[in-house]
């Protein structure tokens, strides 16, 4: 197996330990420097936090994974274009590097930020973040001199055409690709956009707000909380089982680990491809069903390689087979 992972940076665990066991699979740890948003509620840095955070990152660079930071918000408000994002980003730069963590990657949302990036920290690799939503390679052929890597569309992960095409248009403009292995997003969700350009600001205060009028952002909890239970079927997650199929045409795999409640399960289910349990459980956002989504059936199901390889799936037709899938594994 490749050394492949991209592993999201955690505190709710001893992030050391966990990645200790996988060194041969981890190729990358993912992570926003104190003070930066990103797409997901930051901690509260304390003086501790942060030491601890400086201390996994420096253990990380010393074992061999390189270090991917992030400005990967939908809105940087009235400063997206502005000196003041422009010495933000610079500020950030030096504490990492003057802390001995100068990025090998800066994932990032932001054509602005990339090309800040460019010219003042030029030896940087950049990437574009999955949050782009670039279907395909019209969408990057006018920005190449902005970044040297990219995540494919979640919404085409599945698509092993899709993945090869990408590849091959990659490797013709001296690019690197990858995917996120555990979105637990819907699939196409109407509010994704909406929802990332939240946590460009107090996405919890807003969110609380929301419940004062019967509005939840995660239109995914919404959804199932009607029964949909379905729609995880139709999502965009690959099981740990089924990464062998992808990763020889992707150079990194994203897990998202950052906030996730069980990191450690999580990782060590996507670096040995197997796991045993509830395959919700490993998803981003966690989801919470009356029933468990059992992985192992999905395994033995004749019915789950025709979901798995749906050619219509973004554009469903309810033909029965996720129906059909949910009998075997949703128990």
């Amino acid at each position: 197996m490749r050394k492949i992972l991209t592993v999201g940076h955690f505190l709710n665990a001893d992030f050391q330990s966990a990645c200790a066991k996988h060194l041969g699979r981890i190729r990358e740890t993912f992570f926003a420097w104190p003070g930066v948003l990103s797409c997901r509620p930051a901690p509260d840095f304390t003086p501790e936090l942060r030491a601890r955070m400086i201390a996994d990152l420096r253990w990380a660079r010393a074992n061999g994974i390189e270090l991917d930071t992030l400005y990967n918000c939908n809105c940087y408000g009235d400063n997206a274009i502005s000196q003041e994002l422009a010495d933000f980003v610079g500020k950030n730069m030096r504490e990492m590097d003057a802390e001995g963590l100068m990025p090998d990657v800066v994932t990032t949302t932001s054509p602005f930020v990339a090309t800040v990036l460019r010219k003042d920290f030029p030896s940087v690799k950049i990437r574009w973040s999955v949050n782009q939503r670039v279907h395909g390679s019209v969408g990057f052929e006018s920005v190449l001199e902005l970044f040297d890597s990219f995540y494919v569309s979640r919404e085409h992960h599945r698509d092993l055409v899709y993945l090869q095409d990408m590849r091959r248009w990659a490797r013709a403009h001296g690019k690197t690709i990858g995917l996120q292995a555990n979105s637990g997003c819907l699939r196409q969700c109407p509010f994704q956009t909406f929802h990332d350009n939240l946590h460009g600001h107090n996405r919890i205060a807003q969110s609380k707000i929301g419940e004062a009028f019967g509005f939840s952002v995660f239109r995914c909890k919404t959804n199932y909380d009607r029964g949909n239970y379905e729609d995880f079927l139709r999502a965009t997650w690959i099981r740990p089982e089924d990464m062998p199929r992808y990763e020889p045409y992707v150079d990194s795999v994203k897990i998202a680990t950052r906030r996730h409640p069980d990191p450690v399960k999580v990782l060590d289910a996507y670096a040995a491809n197997t796991y045993h349990g509830n395959l919700a459980d490993l998803m981003d956002p966690a989801h919470t069903f009356p029933k468990s989504f059992d992985n192992d059936s999905f395994g033995k199901s004749l019915i789950w390689p025709n979901v798995l390889n749906c050619r219509e799936a973004n554009n469903c037709k309810h033909c029965g087979k996720c129906a059909a899938l949910m009998k075997e594994v949703f128990k």
